[in-house]
């Protein structure tokens, strides 16, 4: 409007500064056109910056509520280490005084292990003693037996044989039971250097000689051999006669007495 109004009083002649005047009620004209806009951007611009203010400083606040956590939490692990320091401690401790009393209970352990052992080997040092005597009885008594079985077979009286047989049948029986075993070789068996023995230790017997008699009996206790059979071969004045032969030879009295009653 201003910018008209000069340009209209100025028919006469339009000069430089009616132009100046023309322009600048023109920029006065638009500046005021622009001045609201520009006052609304303005106000737009610190409203941003305020709530921007705000949200930051609302982050600042969180990020000291954030930093007092974190100082709580570090307050609290360092209390939870000491606490961790004490059980530890506390564990070490427990720890040795198991250790202490687990070496104590091996120890006692060991102790009552070799005193146990001990114990069991005076045992078996008495059974095997007491073993050793019952053995040396029985063969003692299968001796006596088999010494009274074969004067019972040279007095050629066929009963007492009999029963002598039995009765050493039966002792034999007995000893088997607890694991002693006599051995007699067999009529005209071979001498065997393994299981057989001559009266005299010193003597060289040769190869296939036969065994006529029996001296004693051999003996062995659950497969251990005791003693050999002592045996007598041909050609060896014989001390008893031999199993096989008992029976048959007939006492002097009674071969008179049935030569009396053929006659």
């Amino acid at each position: 409007m201003m910018a008209w109004l000069v340009y209209y009083h100025s028919e006469a002649g339009f000069d430089g500064l009616e132009a100046f005047w023309c322009f600048a009620c023109v920029a006065a004209g638009a500046w005021i056109m622009v001045l609201p806009f520009l006052r609304e951007f303005q106000a737009q611009a610190d409203l941003t910056e305020a709530k921007e203010l705000a949200a930051s400083v609302e982050k600042i606040s969180s990020v000291d509520a954030i930093a007092k956590q974190i100082e709580s939490a570090t307050e609290q692990w360092l209390h939870v280490e000491d606490r961790a320091n004490e059980i530890n401690a506390a564990s070490r401790e427990i720890a040795g005084k198991i250790n202490a009393e687990a070496r104590e209970f091996t120890e006692f352990l060991q102790k009552a292990n070799d005193t146990e052992k001990n114990h069991l080997r005076l045992e078996v040092d008495k059974l095997n003693r007491a073993q050793g005597e019952w053995v040396k009885v029985v063969t003692g008594m299968l001796d006596h037996v088999f010494a009274l079985n074969q004067a019972g077979r040279q007095s050629g009286q066929d009963k007492l044989v009999r029963q002598l047989n039995n009765f050493q049948a039966a002792c034999r029986d007995v000893a088997r039971r607890v694991g002693v075993i006599t051995h007699e070789p067999k009529p005209e068996e071979d001498f065997d250097a393994g299981k057989h023995q001559l009266r005299d230790p010193e003597a060289e017997p040769e190869d296939g000689v036969k065994i006529i008699g029996i001296a004693a009996q051999g003996l062995s206790h659950q497969g251990q051999l005791l003693r050999k059979t002592v045996v007598v071969i041909e050609g060896e004045e014989e001390l008893g006669q031999s199993p096989s032969d008992a029976g048959k030879t007939e006492p002097k009295s009674k071969a008179k007495s049935k030569a009396k009653k053929e006659q």
